[in-house]
């Protein structure tokens, strides 16, 4: 069984946000291991890309200047491997979060499909959200409100 973030732009059960929303599957990111770069540039991950590009100029530059050794910059390529690998969904949420599409749920599930129709099944209906909100409001009133605030209205 895997875990799966879900993440879409609004949980009141809004259809059209609802279809967007994208599952991340939580856990080793074995891509990212292995070609963190590349994959950093395909998820579109621009700030950890910037900063794994420092530190690839800072050992590159250390390396010319002889301040460290060849064994030493593969030692810090497979640490930064590791940690693209184990942090690598995490920082995925992180930028989903940033661009508008915060956590909404966690699906525990053996494949992805099932976590969607998990996630969906339990989605609220976007009828009775509505319902919801509008018995929340209570019958319309054509009169205005005595209190306002903490004041009453002026003249009374």
């Amino acid at each position: 069984m895997a875990i799966y973030a879900v993440h879409c732009s609004a949980g009141d059960g809004d259809p059209a946000a609802l279809e967007r929303a994208e599952l991340l599957r939580l856990g080793f990111c074995r891509a990212a291991f292995v070609c963190g770069p590349v994959w950093l540039l395909a998820r579109r991950l621009w700030r950890p890309l910037a900063f794994w590009l420092v530190g690839a100029v800072l050992v590159g530059a250390a390396m010319a200047a002889g301040a460290l050794g060849g064994g030493a910059a593969v030692w810090l390529y497979a640490l930064s491997a590791l940690y693209l690998g184990v942090e690598g969904r995490a920082l995925d949420g992180a930028a989903l979060s940033r661009r508008g599409r915060p956590l909404v749920d966690l699906v525990c599930a053996p494949d992805a499909s099932a976590a969607e129709r998990d996630f969906f099944g339990r989605a609220p209906a976007p009828t009775a959200a509505r319902a919801a909100q509008r018995a929340d409001l209570g019958p319309p009133s054509s009169a205005p409100p005595e209190v306002v605030g903490l004041f009453p209205q002026a003249g009374r």
